[in-house]
């Protein structure tokens, strides 16, 4: 593991050199790996890869990786960071060895592995080196075997973190074989098949095949470099093997990782900050975690397999699938918007896929790729429409939608209040298209939310603060009850105005029923910039970042005794006990929050603001622009507004619209110690 020592040592001389050289080096892929504190892996893979190549330990985790475990049982294709259940993925997992075929797990050497975007390394303790790398679709592995008389490699057909429906297999000759996988996904919900085409530079002496297990020699020399192209399509074995041909089969393992390198540091530069080395590293660690998905879910003749089963053209824009929508609807799509606005485009367009090839409530049965759940797809395609992505078809995805959220049931408190945020995305594209009545209809089915919140959420009483209490899906009514971001106002006024809103806020934090390890209350922070203490935002903003935390919440139930201590760290128990990533959710409050902005009304487009905890940030934008956020006379206890400039002129406001951060310029915070009442124009 690359230790924050290692960061320290950088020698920084200039803002341009030191991003744009080194911003790989800030990555360390092991944060977040150990245990249950984050779920995520040091998997190779590019920005948005099909193939995440990595190794699954005994014991795993969801993701197939845990940093204390011993062994290692092979390293396979796919996987999804930071999700539920027992995740999914893990498919067609290869295991080198010398000797006999009876090996089920190998140990390793600890101290030997390594990980950096686009590429993982680690020596077996039977001393076979064994490297990573991929493109998109097709992962490389790099196998140098000290002896060659007994090299032998097991290709697990079955491997599954999930319910394994069934596997296939075909050997075309000694140098090539064809697999195909079919495995249920995240929770055991739906399923996906995924086809794949293997070859070896060596040649391969097929032994035996026993419980989807199939057994080879390898034919080298000592110390030789035994390398296999492994290539992944979402049509069928054959179309695999015509994507590697076509891009990967010409291709060296350097090669691939040098550029797997550099498609990272184009993505990740695209940020560049200033500040302590720790910090830093988490920042660009949890970047990287933005990218992994959803993936490029199509072949090199731009087609994909839909959720009707039947494959089409992607002609004018590139398809991606693998979705955690329940959970990232929530922060990182506005971040693409920002930075990444021509992937955003495609998102969008493949969003409004799971509508128009007919998207079930959860997930479908003809999924190429591993996903989890697709809820509130039209709040974030609402947020990403209002921030300038407009690419898409409204009506056609409109009409799908509107038939999709009167089917959603709303049995619990909760789900009447994430029912009613997708109402009111609908009412918004309604009158967006014109639709006014519709508009109107749609507007007062959202508002109807009044009515189990008075009943459900008003009252603070001894059942407030029960975990699953009235049937809540994760969490407790305490937690819940803020989750209206699409009708704050609303809020306020049936709580009785910003002062008791204000004062029920601080009550909420000071007794510590905030749980940051789950999703459901991540933007209750910036909430106090709609009440009458906007400081508390960046009190809590900056406790939750940099300081100490009371937590008292795990996923399904309050602990007896509380975790003490920071939520995020840079170290392999990178998070809370049961505070999962969830693709890129969790990774995406610490990259926004710590740069001072998150969007906490989705489908506004709109940042509320706090205080970053870098002494500067730049991102560039579209059109060579940038936007430039200096944080004057920062420090540890210094991180109160006292007064904002934005391109010169006073800001007296907590927020910043979309259209002004792409616009470029710079805004500038002056900072103290003490809280300023008189910052912001009330």
């Amino acid at each position: 593991m690359k230790r924050i020592a290692l960061f320290i040592s950088l020698i920084l001389i200039s803002t341009t050199q030191v991003h744009s050289q080194s911003v790989l080096d800030y990555v360390d892929l092991f944060i977040c790996t150990s245990g249950d504190h984050g779920q995520l892996d040091p998997a190779a893979t590019v920005p948005f890869g099909m193939v995440k190549l990595g190794p699954d330990t005994y014991p795993g985790n969801h993701s197939g990786y845990n940093y204390e475990a011993g062994e290692i049982l092979g390293f396979s294709h796919n996987r999804i960071g930071g999700v539920g259940c027992e995740g999914a993925g893990g498919n067609l997992r290869f295991l080198p060895g010398m000797g006999d075929f009876n090996i089920k797990s190998a140990t390793f050497l600890k101290e030997s592995e390594k990980a950096s975007p686009g590429y993982y390394s680690v020596k077996l303790s039977n001393n076979i080196q064994v490297e990573l790398t991929a493109t998109s679709q097709t992962g490389i592995h790099q196998y140098t075997y000290p002896q060659s008389d007994s090299a032998y490699v097991v290709v697990d057909t079955g491997s599954s973190f999930s319910k394994l429906v069934q596997s296939s297999s075909s050997i075309l000759n000694d140098h090539e074989f064809y697999v195909s996988v079919t495995s249920k996904n995240v929770c055991d919900n739906g399923k996906y098949t995924a086809y794949y085409h293997v070859w070896s530079n060596k040649k391969l002496k097929f032994e035996k095949k026993k419980d989807h297990k199939l057994y080879f020699r390898v034919q080298s020399d000592s110390n030789e470099k035994i390398l296999f192209y492994v290539t992944v399509s979402p049509i069928s074995p054959e179309d695999a093997k015509a994507q590697w041909e076509s891009e990967t089969s010409q291709l060296s393992f350097d090669q691939v990782a040098k550029a797997a390198a550099n498609k990272w540091t184009d993505l990740l530069s695209r940020i560049l900050v200033e500040g302590k080395d720790e910090y830093k590293a988490l920042f660009y660690t949890h970047l990287y975690r933005q990218f992994l998905n959803p993936v490029k879910a199509e072949n090199h003749l731009k087609q994909f397999r839909a959720a009707d089963g039947k494959i089409y053209q992607s002609t004018n824009y590139t398809h991606y699938d693998t979705w955690s929508m329940w959970d990232n609807f929530r922060n990182k799509f506005s971040l693409f918007a920002l930075i990444a606005p021509e992937i955003s485009t495609d998102i969008a367009i493949s969003l409004t896929d799971l509508y128009k090839y007919g998207r079930p409530n959860r997930l479908s049965k003809n999924s190429p790729v591993p996903t989890v759940r697709n809820e509130h797809t039209g709040v974030a395609l609402l947020d990403l429409y209002k921030r300038g992505i407009t690419g898409f078809d409204l009506e056609p995805f409109y009409n799908k939608l509107r038939v999709a959220v009167k089917r959603i049931k709303t049995h619990f408190p909760d789900k009447v209040l994430e029912k009613s945020y997708d109402y009111w995305a609908l009412a918004q594209f309604a009158s967006l298209m014109g639709k006014d009545d519709e508009s109107a209809l749609y507007q007062a089915e959202a508002d109807a939310y009044k009515l189990v919140w008075r009943d459900k959420f008003l009252p603070i009483t001894e059942k407030s603060d029960v975990m699953h209490g009235d049937g809540l899906y994760e969490g407790t009514l305490w937690q819940y009850r803020w989750s209206v971001q699409f009708d704050i106002d609303g809020m306020i006024e049936m709580i009785g105005g910003k002062e008791k809103y204000t004062e029920q806020l601080e009550y909420f934090f000071n007794n510590h029923l905030y749980s940051h390890g789950n999703q459901p209350d991540l933007h209750v922070p910036f909430l106090f910039n709609y009440g009458t203490k906007p400081w508390l935002t960046q009190k809590w903003v900056n406790q939750i970042l940099t300081k100490e935390m009371v937590q008292f919440y795990g996923t399904h139930k309050k602990w007896d005794e509380p975790y003490v201590g920071h939520i995020y760290k840079a170290e392999p128990k990178g998070y809370i006990p049961e505070m999962d990533d969830d693709e890129g959710t969790m990774s995406a409050w610490y990259v926004l929050s710590s740069m001072g902005m998150y969007p906490v009304e989705l489908g506004k487009p709109e940042f509320q603001i706090s205080t970053p905890i870098f002494n500067r940030v730049v991102m560039k934008l579209e059109g060579d622009k940038t936007f430039e956020i200096v944080a004057e006379n920062l420090s540890e206890t210094s991180f109160y507004i006292q007064s904002a400039t934005l391109n010169g002129e006073p800001l007296n406001r907590t927020f910043l619209t979309h259209e002004e951060l792409l616009g470029g310029g710079k805004l500038i915070f002056n900072l103290s110690e003490t809280p300023s009442d008189n910052w912001v124009d009330f």
